[in-house]
């Protein structure tokens, strides 16, 4: 797990930014999970960290792939780590250092080809049970990956 210590300058203000935007609106969210991408795709994906340190594998399509066609995937899904974090500020006391270091905890980043990304992670995400599983995920997708 990557700490506040592992980041620059810029990354430490988006975190903490994210986190402070978080713990001021979560109180807003009523349970609709379709309004759950304007943290997602906003807050979680521009807030969190996106660096070599966060990088825990790769898949076999993405080693073999040329440079342009990998991207990076949030292995927790950023609408499920939205909602992950704001039960957890609506259910507890926490503060904005604790919402920091929820969304470190889940920075976890899996290289991957744009299709798989785009395509069949996507496609997958429908059947899996618990959308919070990122091994589910890539089951049901049946993407096979190396962890570092």
């Amino acid at each position: 797990m990557i700490t506040k210590k592992d980041l620059n300058e810029l990354q430490k203000k988006k975190l903490s930014l994210a986190a402070s935007i978080l713990y001021r609106s979560a109180s807003l969210f009523d349970g609709t999970r379709s309004l759950l991408p304007l943290w997602g795709g906003g807050v979680i994906t521009h807030g969190i960290p996106k660096f070599k340190k966060c990088e825990i594998g790769i898949t076999e399509a993405a080693k073999i792939a040329d440079k342009e066609d990998r991207t990076k995937d949030h292995l927790y899904r950023v609408t499920e780590t939205a909602k992950y974090v704001i039960d957890k500020i609506n259910e507890s006391d926490l503060n904005i250092s604790d919402i920091e270091n929820l969304l470190l905890a889940r920075s976890a980043l899996m290289i991957t080809t744009r299709t798989e990304n785009n395509k069949k992670l996507k496609d997958a995400l429908k059947l899996c049970k618990n959308k919070d599983s990122w091994q589910e995920l890539y089951e049901k997708a049946e993407i096979k990956y190396e962890l570092y």
